[in-house]
C-alpha cells in the first residue's frame, strides 16, 4: 500500500519518520500540493498521485483527488482557514484523524461529520522533551504558556513571598534549549482557552514537571489526573492552583511522576502505530 502525505503548510517530518520506522509493506511518500494543484485541480493531483492508495491532505491542500482514498488530520476548527479545509477536504474524506477526543467531538457537533469516520490519534512529543537535562537559572522559576493576561493577573495576586521567590518565564520567549528549561522549572502553568491538542502540557509532563492547566478543551484530556485543572478565565482559581503546588513539594513530585508516566501515550512511535492501523482500515474500506 502506498500512502502519500501532503507536507504543504505543515511539519510532518517527525510523523513521516515514525511511520516509515513502523511500516511493514507500506510505502510512505511525501508530496507538496503547492500552487499547481490549486490552479490545475483534481486532474493534475490525480496525475501526481498515480499509484497512491491513500492520500493524506494537509490544511492547505486545495482540492480532493479522485484516484485515491482521502484522509486528513483535524487539528483546529477555530480559524477561517479551517472552514475552507472542512468544505474542500474534511467533508469529502474517507477517514479522518482527530488530534484529541475533544476536537473529534467538536467536528461531530460543528461539522456534522459521521462519528465512525473520525479516529482519535494523539500526536507525538519530540524525543528531546523526554527526561532532558534540567537547565537551572539563578533563581527558581515557573514557566508558562497561553492566556498571559489572565495569568499575569493571577500572578500579581500570589502571596508576596511567592512572587519574590519565583520568576515567571514564558516558553515563547525561550526557544534555546526549551526542553532543558522546562525540566528545570518548578512548575509549568498553561491556562489556555483552546487547544486542539495541548502539546505544551504533554511536553512539560514528558520533562517531568508538575502542571497547572485549564479545565476546558483538550487540556483535561491530555493532563487527566497528572495536572491541577483550573478555570482559565478565573485569575483567583489560577492563583490558587499555582499556590497549591508551589507550597507542596510532595504534591508537585506526585504530579510530576504521574505526568511522566502519562507522557508515554504521546510518543511518535505510538502515534505512528495507530496511524498505520487507521490507514490500513481506510484502504481496505
Amino acid at each position: 500500500m502506498r500512502i502519500t502525505i501532503d507536507a504543504a503548510g505543515s511539519d510532518v517530518a517527525p510523523w513521516v519518520a515514525a511511520l516509515r520506522a513502523q511500516a511493514r509493506s507500506e510505502d510512505i511518500q511525501v508530496f507538496e500540493s503547492g500552487k499547481l494543484a490549486n490552479i490545475l485541480g483534481p486532474q493534475w493531483l490525480d496525475f501526481k498521485l498515480r499509484g497512491t492508495d491513500v492520500f493524506h491532505a494537509s490544511p492547505t491542500t486545495p482540492c480532493a483527488p479522485r484516484s485515491a482514498k482521502l484522509t486528513a488530520t483535524i487539528e483546529d476548527l477555530h480559524t477561517k482557514a479551517s472552514h475552507h479545509f472542512a468544505e474542500k477536504i474534511l467533508e469529502r474524506a474517507h477517514g479522518l484523524i482527530a488530534v484529541s477526543e475533544s476536537i473529534r467531538q467538536d467536528a461531530i457537533r460543528v461539522l456534522g461529520i459521521d462519528a465512525e469516520k473520525i479516529t482519535t490519534i494523539y500526536p507525538g512529543v519530540a524525543l528531546e522533551y523526554f527526561d532532558p537535562k534540567p537547565v537551572y537559572r539563578g533563581r527558581p522559576y515557573v514557566m508558562h504558556g497561553g492566556n498571559f493576561d489572565t495569568l499575569q493577573t493571577a500572578w500579581r495576586s500570589l502571596k508576596p513571598e511567592l512572587q519574590r521567590d519565583y520568576d515567571l518565564l514564558a516558553t515563547s520567549t525561550h526557544t534555546d534549549n526549551l526542553p532543558g528549561l522546562l525540566a528545570g522549572a518548578t512548575l509549568f502553568v498553561y491556562p489556555s482557552i483552546y487547544a486542539g491538542f495541548a502539546l505544551p502540557v504533554a511536553q512539560a509532563m514528558a520533562a517531568h514537571v508538575a502542571v497547572v492547566t485549564s479545565n476546558v478543551s483538550s487540556m483535561p484530556e491530555v493532563g487527566r489526573d497528572a495536572a491541577v485543572m483550573v478555570d482559565p478565565h478565573d485569575p483567583e482559581e489560577i492563583a490558587a492552583g499555582i499556590t497549591r503546588l508551589l507550597e507542596s513539594d510532595d504534591e508537585r513530585a506526585k504530579l510530576a511522576r504521574y505526568g511522566r508516566a502519562r507522557a508515554e501515550k504521546y510518543r511518535w512511535e505510538k502515534c505512528a502505530e495507530d496511524s498505520l492501523a487507521f490507514f490500513r482500515r481506510v484502504a481496505g474500506g
